[in-house]
């Protein structure tokens, strides 16, 4: 496939700015991204002693929400109620309960079905709240991520234009020569191998970052302007304003509802909105069977009499597409092995972006206009990223401490450590220090947590001894190399 010269050049200098003044926020939201596809198994291997659920029968869902609204009614958290199932992946209920103002209490629920004090996961809720919102408040954060999700979109698409060959170097690698080549092909190749999976992730990232956005541009242009009715048509009726109070809701009416409408359905999450009150409402979500659109959504009235369907799974191709893109940003709809490959096709675009930086590094130094500095930031950003986030993993293994503060101190330190560095020795010293650092992590993990868990201990001290192995024979052939150069 043949492009013009000119629509090459003109491509590659936007792909080329693209990447030189976003590349650090995607390299994170990529880094972390991959990593979050196995939240499910990060939340298991963090708190492994948490109650667990294997069956949850439709009688047990009911009981268990009135002693939700209990539980959260006794801590004056009962505004609105979230329920979140067990699944097979990961066999845990949550129960969430909020005020008005959004404070709210969590809880997990045991095999007996009594609620008990949740389970914390500092570090897992810290990368969440790094991937979705940059670590910063409301929905600001979650609206800049959303515009960076376009702008990797369109990185990719630039991309594809500056490659006038990209089908005949499909399969070109060029390995063990120009360090600039070699970074050159491994981002063309995996770029081109992986097209179809980095189009979706971007896509649906930044449609789900921006859907506040997105909802309120509804409003105005189809709605003018009344947003209370674009709301409705994605998430149906809101709550009533009646805050006289009420008994609990029918749930069990409810799920036997769901099961005559969506037969096979499996309960993923229920919403009690306004709990407690006349204006309450029951929103139950359920994977329906056979449908890419995971969470097929119900809504009821307190007495269980039947409002609404979201129509995710057979309702208008709208719909039917926004029901779509949860499942395709985060893999959920072909259980773990799907994820792993979702985790793998991520880090291969995180590669993608490190070695894009890298290109224009080399090249930039290759014409002779090479930026030191920058290039140690650089570096600093690529190894120092994955050893901040293993250094805040640890850090919280150990005891309380504010994560958010500690990742921006840290990456504040990383980078000074790599302006007072020598450029030949910065990238070893970041790689040898990310392999400590995971080395130690693993270690403190096993030792507080394999209690719980006798597979823990095989998992943590295994990799810690794999990732020791690899760096020894690095230092080997680091020290071999040297010798040689010597004699």
């Amino acid at each position: 496939m043949q492009i013009p010269k000119s629509l090459t050049r003109a491509a590659m200098e936007g792909h080329g700015l693209l990447g030189v003044l976003f590349g650090a926020v995607i390299y994170v939201l990529c880094l972390t991204g991959s990593i979050l596809v196995l939240v499910d198994q990060i939340s298991i291997w963090e708190r492994p002693d948490a109650p667990a659920i294997t069956n949850l029968s439709d009688a047990d869902i009911a009981a268990i929400s009135a002693r939700a609204l209990a539980k959260a009614q006794q801590a004056g958290v009962a505004h609105d109620i979230y329920m979140q199932m067990p699944t097979d992946e990961l066999p845990r209920m949550t129960v969430y309960g909020y005020d008005e103002k959004g404070d709210h209490r969590d809880w997990n629920v045991d095999a007996a079905g009594q609620l008990m004090p949740h389970a914390e996961t500092p570090w897992l809720e810290f990368m969440l709240l790094l991937h979705f919102n940059l670590t910063l408040p409301g929905a600001i954060g979650r609206y800049i991520v959303g515009i960076f999700g376009t702008i990797l979109l369109a990185s990719i698409v630039t991309g594809l234009l500056a490659h006038r060959r990209i089908l005949k170097d499909a399969f070109r690698l060029r390995w063990g020569g120009s360090r600039r080549l070699t970074n050159a092909d491994l981002h063309n190749r995996v770029g081109v191998w992986a097209l179809p999976f980095h189009l979706i992730v971007a896509l649906t990232g930044s449609l789900l970052g921006l859907a506040g956005l997105i909802t309120i541009i509804l409003a105005m242009v189809a709605y003018k302007g009344d947003q209370e009715k674009a709301i409705a048509s994605l998430l149906g009726p809101q709550a009533g304003t009646d805050t006289r109070a009420a008994p609990p809701p029918d749930v069990a009416r409810m799920l036997r509802d769901i099961q005559r409408r969506a037969p096979g359905a499996t309960v993923t999450q229920l919403a009690i909105e306004h709990a407690g009150t006349v204006g309450q409402q029951v929103r139950i979500m359920v994977a329906a069977p056979l449908h890419l659109a995971r969470n097929e959504a119900f809504l009821f009235s307190a007495d269980g009499g039947f409002k609404w369907r979201a129509g995710l799974t057979d309702g208008n191709a709208g719909m039917r597409i926004y029901g779509m893109i949860t499942p395709l940003h985060y893999g959920t709809y072909g259980g773990i092995a799907l994820k792993i490959i979702y985790a793998l096709l991520g880090m291969g675009l995180t590669l993608i972006v490190a070695t894009g930086g890298n290109v224009w590094l080399a090249r930039r130094r290759e014409q002779g206009r090479a930026t030191p500095r920058l290039e140690r930031l650089w570096i600093a950003l690529i190894w120092g990223q994955p050893l901040v986030i293993v250094t805040v993993a640890l850090l919280t293994l150990l005891g309380p401490v504010p994560a958010v503060a500690s990742y921006w101190a840290m990456t504040t330190l990383c980078w000074t450590a790599a302006l007072a560095m020598p450029a030949l020795s910065t990238t070893a010293r970041f790689r040898t220090s990310l392999g400590i650092a995971t080395a130690a992590t693993l270690v403190v993990h096993a030792a507080l947590r394999s209690a719980d868990d006798p597979t823990i201990l095989i998992i943590d001290v295994g990799v810690a001894l794999i990732i020791l192995a690899s760096m020894t024979r690095a230092f080997i052939m680091q020290r071999s190399a040297a010798s040689a150069i010597v004699r």
